[in-house]
Order: C-alpha cells, then structure tokens, then sequence
C-alpha cells in the first residue's frame, strides 16, 4: 500500500529535496498535509509555509513560491513549502518549478500534492531530485484500512460492522472515517454491526446490499421503494461506491459465467460515476433501469 511508502519516508523525515504526493481521494492529500504539519509546522512556523494553486487567498505568483524555497531557512536546518493542488498549475509556471528541480536548495523540503490520478506534469530530467508517491487504499484493502484505522482510535470492530459500514457509507474513506471518529466516541472499546445500526447516517431502513437483492430479484418496484429510502441518508457518489463495494463483493463469490454480466455491471456504475461528475440529472434512476435490464 503506497500510504506505507508515505508514512516510512515520513519517520526518515523526508529525505528528499521534493516530493510529489498524488492520489484521487483528496481524504487522503489532506491526511498527508496533516502529518506533515504535526511533524514539521508546530515546532517550527517560521520556516513551514503553505500555498493553494486552487485558493485565490493562499495561491502567490510562482515567482514568489520559488523564491521562499531559496530563502535561507531561519535558526533551522531546513525549510518546509507545500504546494496544494498543483494539479492546477498554469503551463507557463510549470517550467518555473522545473527549473528550480533541476538545482533545489538543500536547506529546503517542497511538497506538492497532486489531486488525481496522473500527475505528468514536469520533465523526466528533473524527476531524479522529486519522489512521487500514489497515496491510495485499494478497494479490497479497505476493510482493513477501516480496521486498523477503528483500532488507531481505540476501538475493534467486528467483521460484520465494517461490511455493515461499507453497505451503508460505501467506499468514499472521508465518509467512512467520520463514521469511525463518532464510533470513537461512544465509550466502548469493540463495536459490532448491531451497535452501529440505526446510528450510521440517521438509520437508512436499507442498505447498498438490499439494493442488489432486489436488483438481482429484477423486482422494479422494490428497486425504487428501497432507492427512496436510501437516496434520503445518501449522496449519490457515496451510493455508488456502496453498490459498487457490494457487486464486488458478489463477483468474487459467483461462478466465471457470470464474469460478462458483471463486466456489463461495473461499465454502467463508472458511466454513471461520470455522469454524477459532470452533474447531469437523475443519473441515478437511469442507472437502475439499466441494471434491471441487465
């Protein structure tokens, strides 16, 4: 898991003159920004310093990001500068940060976090003095992120209440660990299904997994009925990643003559995963009749 790769450059406090960290779960850029201000800003504010291409209050000419890189750090060794959505760098600075790669200041750290999934940005000859490391949980890996993130928290949960929380949250990991930050209150050091029921978004009478049922059962009008009840508690993205969880879940326990019907499957969830992106309605509904259809 690539977040490993992450937390040991970490604990050898970041070695490298740059680093760019990417990854499509903006949960996880943020995750990372905070260790590296736990580590770094509180002990040393003077020399830590933060700007957001995307933020009209926290974004500066490159000139000026350039320049507090080659500024001696103060009463330090080392001087921090993080550059959040750097995804959204214009063209023409590109070849600004591209030259102070070619030669970074040794008494400097730039961190640049990249939200996405491609982060081809700079030239390959300047790539020998940045790191870039995917920060990401794969799917089949995020019972055991919510697991060991539950446990970091001081509370176990059982095996049914992290499929029970995937059903109802799906796999978005902001989602999730906001669930497991209320668990963490509750006073309690283990947490099972029956615990958590009625709490996780206000108690949805149904889930992800009632949803594929009657899917599966071709039964239209339960399809809608259990749809209302659950769109009420729900984002359609967080239902997405909660049906998608779910036929994954099916497919790895169903025979391999089934494989073509759950390819058609997942093409419908990620055409209406771009739907939902680009804001088009009833994105949702459509996708339903097509997977009753299926």
């Amino acid at each position: 898991m690539s977040i490993k790769q992450f937390q040991q450059e970490l604990s050898k406090e970041l070695p490298s003159p740059a680093y760019l960290f990417y990854s499509s779960e903006n949960f996880l850029l943020h995750e990372a920004l905070s260790a590296v201000k736990e580590r770094y800003q509180g002990a040393d504010a003077f020399n830590f310093d933060v700007f957001d291409i995307k933020s009209p209050d926290d974004a500066k000419p490159m000139e000026q990001m350039v320049d507090v890189l080659n500024t001696l750090p103060f009463l330090s060794e080392r001087r921090v500068v993080v550059i959040q959505n750097i995804q959204k760098i214009p063209k023409k600075d590109v070849k600004k940060i591209e030259d102070y790669l070619s030669a970074p200041s040794n008494t400097s750290l730039l961190i640049m976090l990249f939200e996405g999934t491609s982060p081809k940005l700079f030239d390959a000859s300047v790539s020998k003095n940045m790191k870039t490391i995917g920060l990401n949980v794969p799917e089949k890996e995020i019972p055991l992120w919510i697991t060991g993130r539950a446990k970091g928290k001081g509370v176990e949960l059982t095996d049914r209440a992290v499929e029970y929380l995937i059903n109802c949250v799906g796999t978005d990991l902001g989602m999730l660990s906001s669930e497991i930050e209320k668990f963490s209150s509750w006073n309690t050091s283990r947490v099972d299904m029956d615990d958590i029921k009625g709490m996780v978004y206000a108690g949805a009478e149904y889930s992800a997994f009632d949803l594929v049922n009657a899917l599966r059962n071709k039964d239209k009008k339960e399809v809608f009925r259990i749809f209302e009840n659950v769109s009420k508690n729900s984002e359609p993205q967080m239902l997405l990643g909660a049906l998608n969880w779910q036929y994954a879940s099916l497919r790895s326990r169903t025979q391999d003559r089934e494989e073509r019907a759950f390819n058609r499957v997942f093409r419908l969830l990620h055409e209406a995963d771009a739907g939902i992106k680009t804001s088009k309605s009833h994105v949702m509904e459509d996708l339903l009749i097509k997977l009753l259809k299926n």
